[in-house]
């Protein structure tokens, strides 16, 4: 591996280590800390909500100024000064607002590091998958390694493990280097604008934000579903675990898959399992080989589309745009739709049933895969069509 693929690696690493540590076992934290389910995803909605504008603000200073690791740099150490203050908040609402300004913060970093990650690929003739594959070890040693911990100590201590492996993060943005942008690519006459009004993309933006709305019960309220079915906290981590382990085979294949099956194929082969997925969820929990073969398929469901996500964005965006189309692809799917889907799903989940959040899930995936099949043409004319 060159050196400049290790660095971005390392980033990777730690990026989803951080995400490991924080995802599957923070609602339990919150629950611990007094929240109730509305109050939970309530909290997410607002995190997300975040999300739906500030990737496209710190995307646009990132495409004007040229100045992406510098920004990953310093809001790095935005995120984990406001995330450790959490710890001493006396009161939901000062958890809350302490969330919020970390979120601030935090989706400052991936659209931007992937545009870095991406033009240090074009420089280097590297794989994007085989740099991407080292978020997915990092999320699995993560969970794997805090499930234990926190059933020995509890979880309260939990912001403290994930303020370490933060920390981990910062370091190694800064052993990332700025890289200009490919210049091999002409940079297009086309505004913002005149990309948005095209129909492939706002297809892409609506069917990715269906996809991710989908995701919200499972990010949200998974650890809790599993302990309401008497698994144990170290148990629920493994099963993180096995869905992101899934991933790293497939990431390692992804180029070859894309090219093989088309991009529009793909991507609804992966909206249709992830309604499959959703569905079954409530109807396998109590029995553990098929909840695990459904926590396999994140391979295809978040592994695939992903990276399904992140080539469809490269080829409707000219080069100029690359900070701001992922951005608004973020924003979209993680901002708006995650948003959305948590403030529903925590309503749902305390007022109908946990196992009606799944099912509610499942129909926002279908509804992903009928608007990527009328609204993403079989082959673009050209890159960005």
């Amino acid at each position: 591996m060159q050196p400049v693929h290790a660095r971005l690696s390392s980033f990777y690493f730690f990026y989803y280590a951080t995400v490991g540590a924080f995802l599957p076992y923070w609602s339990p934290y919150l629950e611990a800390r007094g929240f109730t389910a509305a109050q939970i995803g309530v909290a997410y909605a607002l995190m997300g909500l975040t999300r739906s504008f500030m990737p496209v603000v710190w995307g646009w200073w990132a495409d004007v100024s040229g100045y992406r690791i510098t920004l990953v740099r310093w809001a790095v150490l935005g995120s984990l000064a406001m995330f450790l203050g959490i710890p001493f908040a006396s009161s939901t609402t000062a958890i809350v607002i302490l969330m919020v300004g970390y979120a601030l913060f935090w989706h400052a970093l991936l659209p931007q590091f992937e545009v870095v990650a991406l033009n240090h690929l074009v420089h280097s003739g590297g794989d994007y998958g085989r740099v991407r594959v080292w978020g997915s070890v990092g999320f699995v040693v993560a969970v794997l390694g805090l499930g234990p911990v926190l059933d020995a100590v509890g979880i309260l201590p939990l912001p403290w493990l994930v303020g370490a492996i933060f920390a981990a993060m910062a370091m190694a943005s800064w052993a990332v280097s700025e890289v200009p942008a490919n210049p091999s690519v002409p940079v297009q006459a086309s505004s913002m604008v005149q990309v948005l009004k095209r129909p492939a993309v706002l297809a892409l933006l609506f069917a990715c934000l269906l996809s991710q709305l989908s995701f919200a019960p499972y990010y949200s309220f998974f650890t809790l579903f599993l302990e309401r079915h008497d698994y144990t906290r170290g148990m629920a981590g493994v099963l993180w675990a096995l869905a992101v382990i899934a991933e790293i085979g497939l990431f390692l294949v992804m180029g070859r898959l894309i090219a093989g099956l088309g991009a529009r194929r793909l991507l609804l082969l992966v909206l249709a399992a992830t309604t499959a997925r959703w569905a079954l969820t409530p109807l396998l929990v109590d029995f553990l080989p098929g909840l695990i073969l459904l926590q396999l398929s994140h391979a295809l469901t978040f592994g695939a589309y992903h990276s399904v996500a992140v080539y469809y964005v490269q080829q409707l965006f000219p080069d100029s745009m690359q900070g701001r189309g992922l951005a608004l692809y973020n924003a979209a799917a993680y901002g708006i739709g995650g948003a959305i889907g948590s403030l529903a799903s925590g309503y749902i989940w305390q007022h109908v049933s946990p196992e009606a959040t799944f099912m509610a899930a499942a129909v926002s995936a279908a509804a992903g895969w009928w608007v990527a099949y009328r609204g993403l043409v079989k082959r673009p004319s050209s890159a960005y069509a």
